[in-house]
């Protein structure tokens, strides 16, 4: 019941946000298969794979991030209800 809760919950948010959220998904798995691969990261002379994921994460994070601002920016936008003799849906009852 709760998955189903919160899936309805994530399908109400806005389109950026849920694209930032897969890319950082994207970039979250990367980072754990980069990480359990045999190899030496000690060694940080280049721009690898590694800081790649981490890049990747960082997109996603500022996509969820610019998509909040923007829903945020379109719902203050809008005209209130009450400004215009119309009805109030968040008046007390």
């Amino acid at each position: 019941m709760l998955v189903i809760q919160t899936l309805l919950a994530v399908r109400r948010l806005p389109p950026l946000m849920l694209i930032g959220l897969l890319v950082m998904a994207i970039g979250g798995v990367l980072d754990v298969v980069i990480h359990l691969q045999p190899a030496d990261h000690g060694a940080h002379a280049g721009f690898g794979t590694e800081h790649l994921a981490h890049i990747v994460g960082i997109a996603g994070m500022s996509l969820v991030l610019a998509g909040l601002v923007l829903h945020g920016a379109r719902r203050h936008r809008r005209p209130r209800a009450d400004r215009h003799g119309g009805f109030d849906s968040n008046a007390h009852r």
